[in-house]
């Protein structure tokens, strides 16, 4: 190879050559850009270096968010810059358009699934301010609904008690395509639960079952027309066969040799512990006024 054409070698592969070129090919396309996006880097790199020299960060989250701002800074003003630069080159219009939706496709895939999350919520099979839902074992109150993400302050793993902890938990919209949820809306913010009691086998477990029975319809009950208009809102989208929904009490002889009483009554989903409670409190002071009823203790 002659000088000459070392010489011509070398001005093809100038950035400035290639810069002031119109009709360039896909290779001098992808050879200029390449010059562009290490332009890009020492700016990038100079700029953080002169920053920190003259105003160093106060701690680890500074410098970090700093940096973090910065780098999408520089993308989008380099991007802007050489959208004029890629495309002058009309013949490669398409090919260069053909790539970029690619990768904007692929590269931006969570954010049309956040998009397509959000949608899914607003629809009738979502949930809204207020619903609680429980998603990838997290349960929570849905405290807000944005385009890209929705937030939970989160009730305590604990089946029993449904108490907040008192943490917001951000989960992006696109949980909802790849994940089932279970949803408590206000419409049915009711929900079944089970109080479980053991007696000694000496127990008068007649009497036993019917002062639960009595606790439960005196103190627990829902009335029957609120539980009604609820299910008739429900059947609007769902097809809903509650069954009974007046509280009773199962008892059962145990392998262990006791009796168990499990009392299922409805209770809205915010006062679950409290009725917990006063089941509990009535249950003792009742079973205190009775010398033939035992429980059974492990």
């Amino acid at each position: 190879m002659d000088s000459g054409s070392i010489k011509e070698f070398y001005l093809d592969l100038n950035p400035l050559t290639l810069l002031r070129s119109n009709n360039r090919e896909f290779a001098e396309t992808l050879i200029l850009f390449a010059y562009m996006v290490i332009f890009a880097v020492i700016c990038y790199k100079i700029t953080m270096f002169l920053v920190e020299r003259i105003k160093p960060a106060l701690d680890p989250v500074h410098e970090y968010n700093r940096r973090k701002v910065a780098r999408m800074g520089f993308l989008f003003i380099f991007g802007i810059a050489y959208l004029p630069v890629i495309f002058s080159s009309l013949s490669l219009l398409p090919t260069v358009l053909g790539l970029a939706g690619a990768g904007i496709v692929i590269s931006l895939k969570e954010v049309w699934l956040n998009m397509v999350g959000w949608f899914m919520i607003m629809g009738a099979n979502g949930f809204k301010v207020g619903d609680r839902i429980e998603i990838d074992n997290i349960k929570g109150d849905v405290v807000n609904i944005g385009f890209f993400k929705f937030t939970l302050l989160e009730i305590a793993q604990d089946p029993r008690f449904e108490q907040s902890t008192n943490r917001l938990i951000h989960f992006p919209n696109y949980n909802i395509v790849l994940y089932r949820f279970f949803i408590v809306s206000e419409t049915m913010d009711f929900v079944w639960d089970e109080f479980r009691i053991y007696l000694d086998l000496k127990s008068n477990w007649e009497k036993a079952e019917k002062i639960c029975t009595q606790i439960l319809n005196e103190e627990l009950v829902l009335a029957p027309e609120l539980v009604e208009s609820k299910i008739r809102e429900m059947s609007k989208n769902y097809l809903v066969r509650l069954g009974k929904t007046t509280p009773i009490v199962y008892t059962s002889l145990e392998p262990e040799g006791t009796i168990l009483m499990c009392l299922r009554y409805l209770t809205p989903i915010r006062s679950k512990r409290l009725n917990r409670i006063l089941i509990s409190k009535e249950i003792l002071t009742k079973f205190k006024e009775e010398n033939d009823i035992y429980i059974y203790t492990h």
